[in-house]
C-alpha cells in the first residue's frame, strides 16, 4: 500500500497537467509568449477576482517581457468544440460570445490591451474561413489539433482534457 499511495498521487498528478500542456502546445504552435486559461461557472460570463488577477499577472508578465503586440482570447460555451458536422445551440453560441465579450472588456478596460482577437470556440470555422485560411480557422485548427479543443467524446480519461466552460487568453509579444 505504501508504494501504491505515491504511484496514484503521481499518475494523479500527471493527468491534471495533461489539459494545460495542450493548451500550452497550443499557444507555442501559435508563437504566444504567455498563456492563461480560465474556468467560467456554468451558464456564467463573468469571473471571480481570483481569475482576474491571474489574467492581470499573466498580462503583466508578458508585457515586462517585451511589447504586446496582440491578445487572442478563446472561449468555449459549457459544451465541449463542436464536432466537423456538429453545431451547438444559439444559445451556446451566444453564451461563449458574452465570456468573450467580457474577457475583452476587461483586458481593454482595466488592463488597458488595444489589440485583441477573438475566437468563439462554440463555432467551427465556415468553408470560407477555412479556404482562405483566416486567423479564426488557423487558431481553431491549431488548438483542435494539439488536444486544447477536444470534441465531445474525445475529453480523455475522466474528462481531463475537457474544454467546456473555459476562456483562454494568449499574449503575443512585438518581434
Amino acid at each position: 500500500m505504501k508504494m501504491f499511495t505515491p504511484v496514484l498521487v503521481a499518475f494523479a498528478f500527471a493527468l491534471s497537467a495533461h489539459a494545460w500542456t495542450t493548451t500550452q502546445d497550443a499557444a507555442d504552435r501559435l508563437g504566444a509568449s504567455k498563456v492563461k486559461e480560465v474556468s467560467f461557472e456554468k451558464n456564467s460570463d463573468k469571473l471571480s477576482d481570483a481569475q482576474k488577477a491571474e489574467i492581470r499577472t499573466a498580462i503583466q508578465e508578458a508585457a515586462q517581457k517585451g511589447k504586446i503586440d496582440e491578445v487572442k482570447v478563446l472561449a468555449w460555451s459549457d459544451k465541449e468544440y463542436p464536432t466537423e458536422n456538429g453545431k451547438q445551440t444559439k444559445e451556446e453560441v451566444g453564451l461563449a460570445k458574452n465570456r468573450i465579450k467580457y474577457l475583452k472588456s476587461f483586458l481593454k478596460e482595466e488592463l488597458k490591451v488595444k489589440n485583441i482577437d477573438t475566437h468563439n470556440m462554440a463555432e467551427r470555422p465556415n468553408t470560407l474561413e477555412k479556404m482562405f485560411n483566416t486567423s479564426d480557422a488557423k487558431v481553431k485548427n491549431t488548438t483542435e489539433a494539439s488536444g486544447a479543443a477536444p470534441t465531445a467524446g474525445n475529453t480523455g480519461l475522466f474528462d481531463l482534457k475537457a474544454q467546456a466552460s473555459k476562456g483562454v487568453v494568449m499574449v503575443f509579444l512585438k518581434r
